[in-house]
């Protein structure tokens, strides 16, 4: 059985999505009135939500958190990946850190269903075998495979420089 956060968790959670909101309105240089115009929110309704103190502010449904992103030209998955990064302030002022949301949007993004298609192509294998815990082993098993590819594309690179013939 899932348990449940509590109010105040659930409302700090949610609340983490405003911040990533208004740095890319503002990097986009978009003010209430011009987002109000591209999401289809009420200006008031948009103020109300995207609040700059917590305490003030109202809770954001779905409809609007996909349109408020739709606006943006967010992904929903760029979204949940960069507040998840930003847990981790240092991560944020890192210029490493928008190539890196962008390239974890596009990892995970069809993600769950090429896995659901790979194990039905498994013999014997209906799904019951599948833990939780194993998620642990193949977030490092694909943390080490990336590291082997990235060091290998750097080895290839630095090859070209060299003047020597990668492929050798």
């Amino acid at each position: 059985m899932e348990q449940e956060l509590p109010l105040e968790a659930e409302a700090e959670a949610a609340a983490d999505y405003v911040p990533m909101i208004m740095r890319a309105m503002e990097a986009n240089d978009i003010g209430i009135r011009t987002m109000a115009l591209r999401s289809g929110i009420k200006k008031s309704r948009l103020g109300t939500i995207l609040h700059r103190d917590p305490e003030k502010r109202a809770s954001m449904s779905l409809p609007e958190f996909q349109a408020i992103l739709r606006a943006l030209n967010i992904d929903l998955m760029q979204a949940v990946i960069s507040v998840e990064m930003t847990r981790e302030m240092e991560l944020v002022q890192d210029d490493r850190f928008t190539a890196l949301v962008a390239m974890l949007s596009t990892l995970f993004k069809g993600l769950p269903h090429r896995l659901v298609e790979a194990l039905q192509e498994l013999e014997g294998m209906d799904g019951s075998e599948i833990r939780s815990e194993w998620g642990t082993y193949f977030q490092s098993a694909v943390i080490k495979r990336m590291v082997t590819e990235i060091t290998a594309v750097l080895q290839r690179r630095s090859q070209f420089g060299s003047g020597r013939d990668p492929l050798l």
